[in-house]
């Protein structure tokens, strides 16, 4: 496990406990979820059951969970019908603790209604007071919480602790790639984004764009064709949803804007663009101070964002093992294409207890023609935080700062009665004369990468 401390300790701590638990840990697929939990039950002492479940149907998941525990025991596999057989049978064999995990129980929750109501009974009757504990594990965001999580399921109030996994930040991501200088990780972070699945992939001891050849864009590699086998894995009309995220990926962020892209009506995207939300690959951005207002499309993955920007428009070129066009267009914009992550890096910098302004909200503010990279906010506080940033390779002076403070009375929020703050956050660093101003200014931050990866560092949760 490379990071993940915070949600090691937390699942860690649950399950030493002597008495049983029930807790749900969900997220995306591939951030990172198994690995963890397998990797806990590793270290138990008390006997452990993991079981993946699949798309076959209550009745034959509970038959091969039952099966599979039987030789975990070393006993003959019971004849059983449904889950609370199956528990039923664990409680008759075991004595003492034990920990069973159920993998992609989300598949069981949108197969069968009664699911959350079978392991409602199984927590209140079957193995309470048994010492044993489960963890359910699911990919499907808004089937955990609307399932299993929600006032309305009868599971609600059951849990005993639950997690929604993310993925990494760039902080978390460092541990991959030991050796890289700070402009090399955001780099290589633009590509793979958080997904350690993804992360893993790359050869720490290659250039970047040897990396890229060998490992995204080189037909049978791994990272291929995964945007593909993730969309036809979690979705109907796969081609639909590529086409959405393609234009996305272009630079079409608003309904409209999707629409005359793929030419489709845009009343007819909400189904689509909901379910590319739920499954956290998109997700819909308004303004920071304005949190209910018309907001615009993103995607959030930022290997998604580079492969339908890159991979799939050169599909032809690639599969006839014609690299060398795409990494040339790559090498030469590339910079455009990591200023984009570089605005998402800082603002997940901003949020970090360690960051020396305090905000409750962060996010991007924009009006008509104006925009600002990373804004945000503290009610309790009413500060305002305004930043830019610059992935240049020429050092920023102060027309950046003038630029900002020029935009500051156009940010409605709290009036007069508020404080401003400003960060500029900049790939080559700044001038002397900027320098020498923050050093005289309290309400002034400047950061280069090397500085935002010693925020992340100085985190308490990294």
């Amino acid at each position: 496990m490379i990071d993940r401390d915070a949600e090691t300790d937390w699942l860690r701590s649950h399950l030493a406990t002597d008495t049983e638990c029930l807790l749900v840990l969900y997220g995306r697929r591939r951030v990172g979820k198994t690995t963890l939990v397998t990797s806990i039950l590793d270290e138990l002492d008390t006997p452990s059951f993991y079981y993946l479940c699949d798309e076959r149907g209550t009745t034959q998941n509970a038959r091969r969970f039952a099966e599979q525990c039987a030789d975990t025991l070393d006993d003959i596999p019971p004849d059983v019908d449904s889950f609370l057989d199956a528990f039923e049978y664990l409680k008759r064999r075991l004595d003492g603790r034990a920990v069973v995990a159920l993998d992609e129980f989300s598949y069981l929750v949108d197969d069968d209604d009664s699911i959350p109501s079978v392991f409602q009974t199984i927590a209140d009757d079957t193995i309470e007071d048994t010492g044993i504990s489960l963890v359910l594990l699911g990919s499907s965001i808004s089937m955990m919480e609307e399932g299993v999580l929600s006032y309305e399921s009868p599971l609600y109030g059951r849990r005993t602790g639950q997690w929604r996994m993310e993925p990494m930040t760039l902080g978390d991501a460092t541990g991959f790639f030991p050796d890289y200088t700070a402009t090399e990780l955001v780099e290589a972070y633009s590509i793979l984004g958080g997904i350690p699945a993804y992360l893993e992939q790359f050869d720490r001891t290659q250039s970047l764009l040897e990396n890229i050849e060998r490992f995204v864009l080189s037909k049978g590699a791994f990272l291929y064709e995964e945007p593909e086998f993730l969309l036809r894995q979690e979705l109907r009309e796969p081609p639909t949803y590529m086409a959405i995220l393609e234009a996305i990926a272009g630079g079409a962020t608003r309904v409209s804007e999707i629409g005359n892209e793929i030419g489709r009506d845009a009343s007819s995207l909400s189904r689509y663009l909901q379910n590319l939300t739920r499954l956290a690959l998109v997700e819909r951005e308004t303004p920071v101070t304005d949190p209910d207002g018309r907001g615009v499309y993103r995607i959030t993955d930022q290997f998604l964002r580079f492969w339908f920007r890159y991979v799939l428009p050169n599909r032809a070129t690639l599969e006839q093992g014609h690299t060398d066009p795409v990494l040339d267009a790559i090498e030469e914009t590339l910079p455009e294409h990591t200023s984009w992550t570089f605005e998402t890096v800082c603002r997940q910098a901003t949020r970090t207890p360690a960051f020396p302004v305090s905000c409750s909200r962060v996010g991007r503010w924009w009006y008509g023609g104006d925009e600002i990279d990373v804004a945000g906010i503290d009610e309790q506080s009413e500060t305002l935080l305004l930043g830019e940033c610059k992935w240049t390779t020429d050092v920023v002076g102060r027309g950046l700062l003038e630029d900002v403070e020029a935009l500051e009375g156009e940010v409605r929020w709290h009036g007069n009665d508020r404080s401003v703050e400003y960060a500029l956050f900049a790939r080559a660093g700044f001038t002397d004369p900027l320098e020498e101003l923050a050093a005289d200014r309290e309400d002034l931050w400047l950061f280069t990468p090397t500085d935002v990866l010693e925020v992340f560092e100085s985190n308490p949760d990294q």
